[in-house]
């Protein structure tokens, strides 16, 4: 009994420590609604939604924040680059990289803030030692999703998820399904998302850019496939003239990378750098 006791203990502090890490920033209040509201969530939200595109407004905001604030820019990368979503309604901006008229993706194209049926769990597409964390989360701050038998069910799985229980292995059970829809309808559950992706890879992208605004936006997506092959893609920009080629290519060359990813992946990594330079460059000063 008394091993029982001491185990559960040591679950919960781990548990309580994983979901309650510090954060090197947080997120504006209002672009969290912003964003939120953009992408189709509510309270009784399900894993529907499709073309979702940035406003003007906000697109704007995120640009004309930085460099006062180097956090919450990274927030184009995650959006335009890796969920593939669009702008709406801008005719003065470039030509689309992605050759989708800056449209937003579909059910099966894209990510989204309600996914978890398909590809991974909410807007990042959560896997692994990311959705680990989530479901941390989830049982320190909304343990009444579920009694103790989920409860307990999900601890085993965050645990699983840690040492190579992968998404796809898990994405049919009921009870991870029910944890996941009733997770991703609460606002503090998606906004951690939105800070722990962030804090995962915008920031140590950002950081090894060197400043390079353009090449961070870049390096963040490669950094969300893959740490160590966004730190190769980094070596090769920052010796290079033209950084983000370089660095594009470094993510179809180095170890890990994928020739598949020109096609697949390119033209959505450019959108961030193409919007932030159309709106930086009408910044008054």
């Amino acid at each position: 009994m008394l091993k029982h006791i001491i185990a559960a203990l040591i679950a919960t502090a781990t548990y309580s420590i994983n979901a309650g890490q510090a954060r090197s920033g947080s997120l504006p209040p209002d672009v969290v609604d912003r964003l939120l509201e953009i992408g189709g969530w509510t309270t009784t939200a399900a894993d529907t939604n499709q073309r979702e595109q940035l406003t003007v407004d906000l697109a704007k905001r995120l640009v004309e924040d930085y460099p006062s604030d180097t956090r919450t820019v990274g927030l184009l990368t995650l959006t335009l680059g890796a969920a593939k979503w669009g702008v709406r309604n801008d005719p003065s901006l470039p030509a689309d990289p992605a050759r989708d008229g800056w449209r937003g993706p579909t059910r099966a194209s894209g990510k989204h803030l309600m996914s978890y049926l398909v590809g991974g769990v909410g807007l990042p597409h959560l896997d692994v030692a990311s959705l680990s964390r989530f479901i941390d989360f989830l049982l320190v701050n909304h343990p009444d999703i579920g009694g103790a038998t989920d409860q307990a069910y999900m601890r085993q799985l965050a645990g699983k998820l840690r040492t190579g229980t992968k998404y796809d292995q898990v994405k049919s059970n009921a009870t991870f399904r029910n944890w996941m829809l009733e997770g991703l309808r609460h606002k503090d559950a998606q906004e951690w998302i939105l800070n722990d992706w962030l804090d995962t890879y915008w920031t140590p992208a950002y950081r090894a850019s060197n400043g390079d605004i353009r090449l961070a936006l870049v390096l963040a997506r490669i950094w969300n496939t893959s740490p160590g092959l966004g730190r190769c893609a980094a070596e090769h920009a920052l010796q290079s003239d033209d950084r983000l080629q370089a660095a594009l290519l470094a993510y179809t060359n180095c170890a890990g990378g994928n020739q598949d990813y020109r096609t697949r992946r390119w033209g959505w990594m450019k959108r961030p750098v193409v919007v932030f330079d159309a709106y930086a460059k009408r910044i008054p000063g």
